[in-house]
């Protein structure tokens, strides 16, 4: 009996020692390993310009360093709130008017984030057209129903004296780069579209029928939506993901070499004077903490199809203590 006891206590020593790691210098239980990365992922609705800080701090290592493993899903539309709703993904990067869409149909989220607080599209037309009125009795592609492409198609053409549905229709076909090949392939008469897309129809000979870039109209094209409960259950790491945000932004102001390699590598351009081009409109200018104004969220949810979303209070839509906390923790 004496000889199993000694022997199983030498197993149990054994085995908790193997626990505590080989490589243990005896300075204490802190020393064990610390955990890995966060995984963060996120949705986001067309390859645009305004995913260049999210490619910048994933291939740079900045969210790495503040302790997130970031992702990116593509689900355009109306298809991110479910994955939303089920935290299958921490943020949706989409339109404004996708968010709201979610939340006044009861969806438990908020816009924590407005990453691009401006009109950040072009209306190109098949080859002869010169301006939007020449879209009477024609067809305009969209991403989806509700989305910010869709939402924007009432902005440019609201001085064109056509009705929607009566004198031009809308037809949703997803992601730019399947509206460009509708326009390429003579399915549709019109695409609405935002860099680095924008600048590729241009280049192909498209006219340019509304450029509502260049006027800088304020206007929800981007945001970060994110579920109201997983956000308060992780402040830490989404004020964490801001503070890595806003160093990425930063990053690609000050390196303009590194932000041509993330437009090269992850939106696909070849062309120096397109590079140029998408830079200028798109990481050159956009907020390194993305507060939301609730006059941007106005002038976005007014344009809408949807009467509950025009109706809606834009000051119960957001909540910006996620990106001041992150502005706070910097100085």
């Amino acid at each position: 009996m004496r000889r199993f006891t000694v022997a199983a206590a030498l197993a149990l020593a054994s085995v908790l020692l193997a626990s505590c790691g080989s490589g243990s210098s005896g300075s204490g239980a802190g020393s064990g390993q610390s955990a890995g990365p966060v995984d963060f992922k996120i949705a986001y609705g067309a390859t645009s310009a305004t995913n260049i800080p999210l490619y910048l701090g994933i291939e740079n290592g900045i969210f790495t360093k503040y302790g997130l493993n970031v992702s990116m899903v593509l689900l355009p539309g109306t298809k991110a709130p479910p994955a939303l709703a089920t935290n299958s993904v921490q943020l949706s990067q989409s339109g404004v008017s996708d968010m709201a869409g979610a939340i006044v149909a009861g969806s438990p989220f908020t816009i924590a984030a407005a990453v691009y607080p401006w009109m950040f599209f072009q209306v190109y037309g098949q080859k002869g057209m010169t301006s939007v009125k020449d879209l009477k009795g024609k067809t305009i592609a969209a991403s989806s129903a509700g989305s910010a492409s869709d939402t924007a198609i009432n902005v440019a053409m609201k001085d064109s004296g056509l009705v929607r549905g009566k004198d031009y229709n809308v037809v949703y076909i997803g992601d730019n780069g399947p509206r460009m090949a509708a326009l390429q392939q003579g399915v549709v008469n019109a695409i609405i579209v935002s860099p680095p897309t924008a600048q590729l129809a241009a280049q192909q000979g498209f006219p340019d029928l509304n450029d509502m870039i260049a006027e800088k109209i304020p206007y929800g094209y981007g945001s970060f939506g994110v579920n109201k409960a997983w956000a308060a259950q992780h402040k830490d790491t989404l004020v964490k993901f801001f503070q890595a945000y806003a160093e990425s932004v930063n990053l690609g102001r000050s390196n303009k070499d590194l932000t041509y390699v993330v437009e090269k590598k992850d939106l696909g351009l070849t062309d120096q004077k397109i590079i140029d081009s998408v830079y200028d409109v798109s990481i050159a200018v956009m907020p390194d903490y993305p507060v939301v104004q609730a006059d941007t969220i106005k002038a976005t949810i007014s344009n809408s199809q949807n009467q509950k979303v025009v109706q809606a209070d834009p000051n119960g839509l957001f909540d910006n203590s996620y990106v001041q906390a992150a502005q706070a923790a910097a100085k």
